[in-house]
């Protein structure tokens, strides 16, 4: 890590430079002027980040005034491959050439989409991440993850492909709503649980509400993200740190599409997958009662409970026999030693996962008690 002229600090993450300050658009600029034809330039956002953050973009980067702008639709939704395969459609019939450039404009879904599209047209375009929301900017714009959900289950397919770079923008976070700043949270608090004690503690105690607060964090939860990649790129041994509250968070989320609540978003399951793998830390032995209780507590203030049943535990288990981590027919989790250390590959039985789940269930009956 070193420190970029005018207040910009870059990162490495594996393959690829995160740009992080109050000039980072300006670099992107520059970047384009000499490395990007204008008429083979792409802009993918949806269609909240092209109505709010777009014209924001262009104002710092005109290079990109010519650009073509592709819009999905806001939401997990557009992580399919029918959208997918309407954008490589889109790209073909403009012609697009290997040498053109696929600028990814918003969230996770924006850079999982439009890393993937990048990634697999014509084998391989050029793509770069503006991140426009938190969880974006600390985490999912970072790191060289693609992917879409497939089958109902979360991130099935998908590939790493290192962007040309990452440029966050932190001002887009004014376009964000309190639940939108609450998704990214989560990835910060994670990255705390996982790698930073003093990191967790200082997102613990920030007025998340303030922007001015908030920044440094987002810039230290880059830091911790590309940090982590750049040990383990492709995902080999320690980047499964980051997998922590994912297990079950990520069946949550794919359980939340399939029934009549409102879906969960991404940080909203991941929440509740920290909750029930907390647990687990301490029901295994290795995080101590007290710490688990200042991270349910910490959790559970900041998001609402998510109502499911006893009946629905085969069904969230069978979502995570999908996941990634699984070798030789188990489940493999992450687990938390202490706040700030994890450790990766722990065996965890259906059983013990239940017991979570019920664990969780009770907590979230005794929150609605209390808070109708």
């Amino acid at each position: 890590m070193r420190t970029s002229a005018r207040d910009v600090e870059e990162l490495w993450a594996g393959g690829h430079p995160v740009y992080i300050g109050a000039h980072v658009l300006p670099m992107l600029q520059r970047w384009l002027e000499f490395e990007a034809p204008p008429t083979q330039c792409f802009v993918l956002g949806d269609s909240n980040t092209l109505r709010h953050c777009l014209p924001e973009l262009l104002a710092f980067v005109p290079h990109l005034q010519h650009a073509e702008p592709i819009e999905v639709p806001a939401g997990e939704s557009s992580k399919s491959i029918d959208v997918a395969g309407a954008i490589w459609g889109h790209l073909s019939d403009r012609e697009a050439e290997r040498g053109a450039l696929l600028v990814n404009l918003g969230g996770g879904v924006v850079s999982d989409l439009g890393g993937f599209v990048a990634g697999t047209y014509k084998r391989g375009i050029r793509s770069v991440n503006v991140p426009t929301t938190l969880m974006g900017m600390v985490d999912a714009a970072i790191g060289g993850k693609t992917g879409i959900d497939a089958a109902g289950i979360k991130n099935l397919v998908g590939l790493f492909r290192d962007p040309k770079g990452v440029y966050v923008h932190v001002p887009f976070l004014r376009t964000l709503g309190k639940r939108e700043l609450l998704n990214g949270v989560a990835e910060m608090i994670k990255h705390g649980l996982v790698r930073d004690a003093d990191h967790y503690r200082a997102v613990r105690e920030a007025p998340l509400h303030d922007l001015a607060a908030l920044a440094p964090l987002v810039h230290r939860s880059a830091a911790i993200k590309s940090a982590v990649v750049n040990e383990d790129p492709l995902e080999g041994g320690v980047r499964r740190v980051l997998n922590f509250g994912h297990t079950i968070g990520h069946a949550l989320e794919a359980h939340s599409w399939e029934s009549q609540q409102l879906g969960l978003l991404h940080g909203e399951a991941v929440a509740i997958g920290m909750i029930c793998e907390a647990w687990l830390s301490w029901r295994q032995g290795l995080l101590s009662r007290e710490a688990y209780d200042l991270v349910q507590g910490h959790l559970q203030s900041l998001y609402k409970p998510y109502s499911f049943t006893a009946d629905d535990h085969h069904r969230l288990i069978a979502l995570m026999r999908n996941d990634k981590k699984n070798a030789d027919g188990a489940l493999r989790f992450t687990l938390l030693r202490e706040i700030g250390q994890a450790m990766v590959d722990v065996p965890v039985t259906p059983a013990q996962v239940g017991e979570a789940l019920d664990h969780y269930r009770l907590l979230a009956r005794d929150a609605r008690r209390h808070h109708p």
